[in-house]
């Protein structure tokens, strides 16, 4: 009975003592109703207030074990807050060549986590936006259920505080 008091009060120890992610921005689309198909991009806007600081992009990709490609092709486009803007197709890949999932796979789902940029600068203040555009050669990606991007504030600074 001690035993499973200690054992139980080690847990909630540990639970308290772990760091929860600090998101400024996290939002995600569904593709379960209707597929994801060409041009139709999703679109993050979020907002940037401290340039002092190193933040984190991450994204997350729920697909079908029935995904057909090892990789996923898509587009990025930056809007920055002075409206310039940058395009960039990145290659994700989601298999190897034998057609083993990088992904966590539970079931028929598998969730993969990208990290698009660690230690990201943001050297404007404002508004931001990202879209991501598919960018294969069909119009329709089939096995695509869920795209999720986060910005997460990273504890290190650019700079030191004077």
């Amino acid at each position: 009975m001690i035993r499973y008091y200690y054992l139980s009060l080690l847990s909630v120890c540990m639970l308290i003592s772990c760091d929860p992610p600090n998101y400024v921005f996290e939002d995600s689309r569904s593709f379960l109703d209707n597929p994801w198909v060409y041009p139709d991009s999703t679109e993050y806007r979020f907002s940037i207030k401290d340039t002092s600081r190193f933040y984190n992009l991450l994204l997350e990709l729920d697909h079908g074990k029935k995904y057909p490609y090892e990789n996923l092709y898509v587009q990025f486009v930056t809007t920055f807050p002075d409206a310039s803007t940058t395009r960039d197709v990145v290659s994700i890949s989601l298999a190897d060549e034998t057609g083993k999932w990088y992904s966590d796979c539970r079931g028929k789902t598998c969730t993969f986590y990208l990290t698009l940029q660690d230690q990201a600068v943001f050297k404007q203040k404002g508004d931001y936006s990202i879209k991501i555009i598919p960018w294969m050669r069909m119009d329709t990606i089939e096995d695509v259920y869920r795209l999720a991007f986060k910005v997460e504030r990273d504890g290190k600074r650019k700079f030191a505080s004077p």
